[in-house]
């Protein structure tokens, strides 16, 4: 059985590596049908949450860093925004091509004092490329 029919007889997607290392072997080694052994398999354990959950994730913590950059620092938000990218990065491209795929944040600047440029930066778009290939495959704008 191939991921993509997994996914359309249980209704949800999972990611590469649980396919590959768990999922796949599971039904290799087993006698049932397809629709038998989608039954089997714990929807809570490897369903992923889709994409555009993690777009709005990462909405969410770069409006969080673009109000707090001109009073502080906040560390852990930055973080967070940076685990979110990499688990986007793994959740839409996995396996076929972790290695190659990197990405760029383009910056906002907050002004103050009659527009001279002193205030800070916070994330405004991530760029998703392929470095291999040369060539971008997604873009993000956050606002």
């Amino acid at each position: 059985m191939m991921k993509h029919e997994f996914e359309a007889l249980a209704g949800y997607e999972v990611s590469w590596a649980d396919y590959n290392d768990i999922i796949e072997p599971m039904y290799m080694a087993t006698n049932l049908s397809k629709a038998e052994f989608v039954k089997t398999v714990n929807k809570n354990r490897f369903a992923i949450k889709p994409k555009e959950k993690y777009i709005k994730e990462l909405k969410k913590l770069a409006e969080s860093l673009k109000d707090t950059c001109e009073h502080y620092t906040d560390y852990e938000t930055a973080q967070n925004f940076e685990r979110t990218i990499f688990a986007y990065i793994d959740r839409c491209w996995g396996i076929r091509g972790f290695k190659n795929v990197h990405y760029t944040i383009t910056h906002g600047y907050t002004y103050e004092h009659l527009g001279v440029c002193r205030g800070c930066a916070y994330p405004k778009t991530i760029i998703f490329y392929d470095a291999k290939h040369y060539k971008t495959l997604e873009e993000l704008n956050l606002f």
